[in-house]
């Protein structure tokens, strides 16, 4: 298929992603952790710019420590996220994936709801050529992100994957009717606020409850 979408920025968003990669590239991590890839719900899950707790610090080990990686980039879709693949995730050799494609980006830059699976497909298709022990969590779409028959779809397409792969969960956002309130979001009505990132984080905690018990 075709590329839509600018793979190092995005003009009419103004996102220098090739800028926000070369920043996460400066970072000192371990490697084998838990690493969440996706866009703007992990972008702006920092005290930097949105002044929310850190991932890395609202979802500690057992043992306290720090093991979640953040590496969510940008208004990336995923296409952006397979082209970045060997520069954000594969240095860092995760023992889990957290991975969230989204779809709201990709649909406005032209994708298919089949495109854009097929897309994200091929990320995970590529972790778990680099690292067959990698154990995936893939992130549908919540409520709010379910407003047409393509997201829909699409979200359909995830879940059936994960169903079908092993290794790989299917995180239902979707059933989390702590993430339906709208006085979580800010004024887009897409972004959380800082009381919705307590919540994404408790989320998490839950879900990962056995994986951060590794740490």
């Amino acid at each position: 298929m075709p590329v839509k979408v600018g793979l190092k920025k995005i003009e009419v968003w103004g996102s220098d992603l090739e800028g926000e990669v070369c920043r996460y590239e400066q970072e000192q991590v371990e490697k084998g952790q838990i690493v969440f890839y996706g866009p703007s719900n992990f972008t702006r899950w920092k005290r930097e710019k949105w002044g929310n707790t850190p991932l890395r610090e609202a979802l500690p080990g057992k043992s306290g420590k720090l093991c979640c990686i953040n590496r969510g980039f940008g208004s990336s879709c995923a296409e952006q996220q397979l082209y970045y693949y060997s520069r954000l995730v594969r240095p860092l050799a995760p023992k889990v994936l957290v991975y969230f494609p989204g779809f709201g980006n990709g649909f406005t830059f032209g994708y298919t709801a089949e495109e854009q699976f097929e897309l994200a497909v091929r990320v995970m298709v590529w972790a778990k050529t680099d690292f067959p022990d990698l154990r995936i969590y893939l992130c549908g779409l919540s409520n709010h992100g379910l407003g047409s028959d393509s997201a829909k779809r699409f979200n359909a397409l995830l879940c059936g994957y994960a169903e079908t792969t092993p290794d790989c969960k299917f995180i239902n956002l979707a059933a989390r009717k702590e993430l339906d309130d709208p006085a979580i979001y800010v004024e887009d009505n897409v972004h959380f606020n800082h009381e919705g990132y307590i919540r994404y984080a408790a989320l998490f905690r839950e879900v990962l409850r056995d994986e951060l018990a590794e740490f």
